[in-house]
């Protein structure tokens, strides 16, 4: 199996191509990769105009790939993708 840092890296490279944003240059349209408790979060901000082909690609990759991925739709109607990456072992102490 990867490293938690190569699945994340891998997970922002194919959100950054199929979503075409950025990764992590400080524009809020960015793919970033940020530190959690448990992990590693990448997330990503969809376009309205996403294709069905696209998003099933991408939930497809994220099924192999993340530990845990979540789509989360705000009232405004942005919306973001996001996967975790967990870098500790079950069970073991922080």
């Amino acid at each position: 199996m990867s490293s938690p840092t190569t699945r994340a890296t891998a997970i922002a490279s194919m959100l950054s191509t199929a979503l075409g944003g950025p990764l992590d240059d400080g524009d809020r349209e960015a793919v970033r990769t940020e530190p959690s408790d448990t992990g590693l979060r990448i997330s990503a901000p969809v376009t309205a105009s996403l294709s069905e082909a696209v998003r099933l690609d991408v939930l497809a990759f994220l099924m192999q790939t993340a530990d845990r991925f979540g789509h989360s739709v705000q009232h405004n109607g942005t919306s973001v993708i996001w996967a975790e990456i967990e870098t500790a072992a079950e069970g073991a102490p922080p």
